[in-house]
């Protein structure tokens, strides 16, 4: 069973840092875009991102949790899920605070009324996600600590 949870716990953390990669790939072309094109995109290509991306950081959470429980007696591998876990709670929080209400206001956005301030917002949406690839790395990265530190 641990070892399922092990895997379970690193894939979906390796998916979710996958898709923060994503993010910081997109800030390039997407800040070479003028407004009505940028808004084309970005509505039309993150359109699944949040329910999608959402469930699967839930279930790294979960499967990161119970990681960290069932090598509790072990020296290391508890402590490396946990903050894990507690990167991706941050993850999680940075998107609920102040990614989702940048990503609602552009959904309402329309390409003939664009806001004078929506390339600060764009930039700000970005810098976040970059904030979250590199949590997404540490935990991870931490997961992966934890399985080598099983040995």
């Amino acid at each position: 069973m641990n070892r399922l949870v092990e895997f379970l716990s690193i894939f979906l953390l390796g998916l979710v840092t996958g898709v923060s990669f994503s993010h910081v790939l997109q800030r390039g072309p997407k800040a070479s875009l003028a407004g009505a094109q940028f808004l084309a995109v970005h509505q039309v290509l993150l359109r699944n991102y949040g329910p999608v991306i959402g469930a699967l950081e839930v279930a790294a959470l979960l499967s990161t949790l119970a990681m960290a429980t069932l090598a509790w007696r072990e020296p290391v591998v508890p402590f490396l899920a946990m903050l894990a876990c507690g990167c991706v709670v941050l993850m999680v929080i940075i998107w609920a605070a102040w990614i989702n209400p940048i990503n609602k206001l552009v959904n309402s956005w329309a390409p003939e009324r664009l806001p004078a301030n929506w390339t600060d917002l764009r930039d700000r949406w970005h810098s976040l996600h970059m904030v979250r690839l590199a949590l997404s790395v540490i935990a991870f990265s931490a997961a992966i600590g934890g399985v080598f530190a099983q040995g």
